[in-house]
């Protein structure tokens, strides 16, 4: 990704498809001067908060296995209510994967800390990687080509988006977006596992870990082993069934590459409460601001971008595309709301902004 903060120009439409092909798309983004200080504080990173946030991921999912596994002992008509409870439970597990993954995602870019990168590589494996099965080397090795080579041959996500055909979905209905879907699932999930580090078809360490967390209390709690065998299938409804769904539906919802000529015209923020709520968690869904600034973490992107909103109306606000409902087209331009009015901005150290500044000289 070129750091020219400072070129709105696209790549020449008059360059060779060779040319085209190996140079990454221009940033498209200019930052406003005036909120350049700005943008260096947000990429002031908290250790502690991240690693909170990943261990109350992690206590969500234990107590989800758990109390899942009280409805096999309920007898009677009983059995269909905890049925229905145990569906619930595991697309509430496919959520909470999803969101360690995204906590993965913010090691990969050293957002838990840049002071001590080891620490937040230890840290993020034991408290992310290792309940979803994903190796943070081979992952940030993946990642970072997207958004170094964005738009190249080099570049993981646009050869997903042509090999599953992302932008050709149906998203007519709900019932035509779901089987449309389905037909490309399998080849994904191969993918994934190719550019994740996936640890084949055997979860080992996931597995594990639900044993010694999850499956294995629930057994003592409830006091019984069928108890703990219904904490498993729930488990594994949720680790490997529901969660390759909320991933593919957050990754195929990110980039429009198709007419676009810069990094800001290729990607989408998808700013949908249901959205941000279940499938783009802990700030996942501003992916344009994530793209501007790979640097900002988790819990400074969404102040970051409801500060643009508010102070760019015309470099950021009429360009952003973005939608608001899943299966919507993305739109250009957002509206200004009394709430993005309420961004205040908190000086940080001069510590924070040299890091900033710093990061940003580095990409």
């Amino acid at each position: 990704m070129s750091s020219a903060a400072g070129e709105h120009s696209s790549p020449s439409m008059g360059s060779s498809p060779r040319r085209a092909a190996d140079r990454p798309y221009q940033r498209g983004y200019a930052t406003p001067p005036q909120e350049r200080r700005a943008v260096a504080d947000a990429h002031a990173t908290k250790l502690w908060l991240s690693a909170l946030l990943a261990m109350v991921d992690q206590a969500v999912i234990v107590m989800i296995v758990i109390g899942c596994a009280w409805p096999v002992l309920w007898t009677g008509w009983h059995i269909l209510a905890g049925l229905a409870v145990s569906g619930l439970g595991a697309v509430l597990l496919g959520r909470q994967f999803r969101a360690l993954e995204c906590m993965a995602h913010e090691a990969s870019h050293h957002n838990w800390t840049r002071v001590n990168r080891r620490l937040n590589d230890l840290l993020a494996t034991v408290l992310a990687c290792v309940p979803t099965g994903a190796r943070l080397g081979v992952y940030r090795a993946s990642h970072l080509r997207h958004h170094r080579r964005f738009g190249t041959r080099e570049d993981p996500d646009l050869a997903n988006y042509r090999q599953f055909g992302w932008e050709e979905l149906d998203r007519a209905s709900i019932l035509s977006f779901a089987l449309d879907s389905l037909s490309r699932t399998r080849a994904y999930r191969r993918r994934w596992k190719e550019t994740s580090g996936g640890l084949g078809r055997l979860p080992a360490i996931p597995f594990l870990w639900a044993v010694v967390l999850a499956i294995g209390p629930a057994g003592l709690v409830w006091g019984s082993w069928p108890a703990a065998f219904a904490a498993a299938g729930v488990w594994l409804l949720g680790y490997g069934v529901l969660l390759p769904v909320v991933r593919f539906l957050g990754e195929c919802n990110e980039h429009v590459y198709t007419g676009s000529q810069t990094v800001f015209d290729a990607t989408i923020s998808n700013l949908g409460l249901m959205s941000r709520i279940f499938i783009h968690p802990h700030g996942d869904g501003y992916h344009t601001v994530h793209h501007l600034w790979p640097g900002v973490p988790h819990h400074q992107i969404r102040n970051l971008h409801r500060r643009l909103v508010v102070n760019d109306p015309e470099g950021y606000t009429a360009r952003l595309r973005h939608r608001t409902r899943f299966l919507s087209s993305p739109v250009r331009g957002l509206q200004p709301d009394a709430r993005a009015g309420r961004w205040t901005h908190r000086r940080q150290s001069r510590h924070a902004s040299i890091a900033g500044d710093r990061y940003e000289q580095r990409r």
